[in-house]
């Protein structure tokens, strides 16, 4: 097989090391997560706790605050070059040039010296929703990344419509390329049954999720624990008054467990242990719309049932996702579902579910990516 190469630039978000920790199991790869002072030392970021392929190279490179905005133009050139030395290092040890995934319309002018035939953009959000002062600009930056790329990567299927649309002439390169999950999520005991009439939500806890139909549901369900596994977010483009008093009434009520924040390799235990997880999001919120949740894999891994309010890319599934459109709705299909978690018909369901999730791993994503850059090398 023809050995390819890859350079993962941007490398900060779980999905994005995924994709690169799975790719890397067959083809040298490095990526390369970027911080500026202010946010790496709030962060303290860390690498995965899994040991990383052989193939694998990682690394964190911090710069000064603005670097990759209002003071870009000073760090264009250095950064240009650091971008070129490693394409070098990889082209050396592995006789390929390789392919560069930029991860987000920041990078666009750094990756200027990247040939075009080697360049790839993945796109997992709506970057302007970040910068709304920055639209403009964001956009400049996203449509020569498009236009140049030999194929772009969109994680929703809301993002790859917008991006067709938006660029009709590279829409043929405009691919659907969802998340995957991590192998470990994957339930290995799906015969050991969950807690009885658990629902389980894992995630931050901020604006995204519609905290006065959860608190609707919760209320009228003081027969079901409700289990909250994640901190709580304070940012977001919402009134913050107007859901941070109601996700504190959630939280206070006697039916609901908050664990808190965890870290990431104990996440699926959660998954696994509740009767149903869900994903209660905001419809209307413009992030939930333009979004692939990492929740909708992560959560089919557990072989648990799914419940999700009315989110694009939740539609997708409809055989693993069970859509609800009002507070009656989940209370509904919670009460349903958690009648029938100690039926052996739940345990069919559950393995046929398992089987489906193990063609979305990110080894399954990283397969076809290299099946259809092999083609295009061929070509």
């Amino acid at each position: 097989m023809r050995k390819l190469s890859f350079l993962f630039l941007g490398a900060n978000s779980p999905w994005t090391y995924g994709l690169a920790e799975a790719i890397s199991q067959n083809h040298h790869t490095h990526a390369i997560e970027f911080y500026d002072w202010r946010t790496y030392y709030l962060l303290r970021p860390t690498w995965s706790s899994r040991i990383p392929p052989s193939f694998l190279q990682r690394s964190m490179h911090v710069m000064p605050t603005g670097y990759a905005g209002r003071l870009e133009k000073l760090f264009r050139f250095y950064l240009q070059q650091l971008i070129q030395r490693w394409c070098n290092r990889l082209r050396r040890v592995s006789g390929e040039t390789p392919w560069v995934l930029a991860c987000h319309p920041y990078l666009t002018y750094w990756v200027r010296r990247v040939p075009d035939n080697r360049l790839i953009y993945y796109n997992f959000d709506d970057y302007v929703l970040y910068r709304p002062n920055r639209e403009k600009k964001i956009l400049d930056q996203e449509k020569e990344l498009v236009e140049r790329a030999t194929i772009t990567l969109c994680a929703s299927r809301s993002q790859l419509i917008t991006l067709q649309k938006r660029h009709p002439q590279r829409a043929s390169h405009i691919y659907h390329y969802p998340h995957g999950f991590v192998d470990t999520y994957l339930n290995s005991q799906p015969d050991d049954p969950p807690e009885p009439k658990t629902v389980g939500y894992v995630g931050n806890l901020g604006d995204r999720l519609d905290w006065q139909l959860i608190y609707q549901v919760i209320k009228n369900c003081p027969e079901i624990t409700f289990v909250f596994v994640g901190g709580r977010d304070d940012q977001g483009i919402l009134n913050p008054e107007d859901w941070r008093l109601a996700r504190e009434a959630v939280l206070e009520l006697p039916n609901v467990r908050h664990i808190g924040r965890v870290p990431s390799d104990q996440v699926a235990k959660y998954y696994w242990s509740c009767a149903i997880n869900w994903i209660p999001y905001l419809v209307n919120h413009q992030f939930n719309q333009a979004a692939c949740p990492t929740k909708i894999m992560d959560g089919i891994a557990s072989g648990r049932p799914i419940l999700s309010t009315d989110i694009p890319e939740c539609r997708l599934y409809p055989e693993w996702i069970t859509i609800f459109h009002s507070a009656e709705d989940a209370i509904e299909f919670i009460r349903k579902y958690s009648a029938l978690s100690q039926r052996p018909e739940a345990y069919e369901k559950s393995l046929k579910q398992l089987e489906f999730a193990r063609q979305n791993t990110w080894q399954m994503r990283a397969q076809t990516l290299e099946n259809s850059l092999l083609k295009l090398c061929s070509v």
